[in-house]
């Protein structure tokens, strides 16, 4: 199997796992913050809507838009109109569909080649791990999602 088919499967795998658990947050509790210091489950899954639009963004070659602070707020702005979880699992989904298809297109070549990206301290990301990035992060806010259940008391698996 392709690398690129591989990585389609388990994002789309841990997309699902994580909107379950998101789902599954009564909608008194999806705005909760722990400690009123964390992050809630609507803003995780706000993140989780636009993680695809990120990845793409950098997958494509496009130029890195510089995080000013007009950008900052202009995105803000647009995740925050997103207010309920099904409303950002249907925007993830639409824009995890336009990622999958850049994906499939992805040579086997390109897959070592690298690009310098600001995170993790600033350095060379190869193509395999910036593709790797959505499903890292629905895997992180799965478990975070998970731990803020446990924190107002649902000890369920979803």
């Amino acid at each position: 199997m392709r690398f690129q088919d591989h990585i389609i499967e388990e994002t789309k795998k841990a997309a699902a796992e994580a909107f379950r658990y998101a789902v599954a947050v009564p909608e008194d509790k999806v705005e909760w913050s722990p400690l009123d210091n964390g992050r809630s489950v609507l803003d995780q899954a706000r993140e989780m809507a636009k993680c695809p639009v990120w990845a793409y963004a950098i997958i494509s070659g496009g130029p890195m838009p510089a995080p000013d602070e007009a950008v900052m707020a202009q995105q803000k702005a647009e995740m925050d109109a997103w207010k309920t979880i099904d409303v950002c699992k249907a925007e993830c989904e639409t824009q995890l569909e336009k990622l999958y298809e850049l994906y499939a297109t992805v040579t086997d070549e390109r897959l070592a080649e690298t690009k310098w990206l600001p995170f993790d301290g600033g350095r060379d990301f190869t193509y395999k791990e910036m593709m790797d990035y959505p499903r890292w992060n629905f895997n992180w806010h799965a478990g975070q999602i998970a731990y803020v259940q446990t924190l107002y008391g649902d000890k369920d698996m979803h």
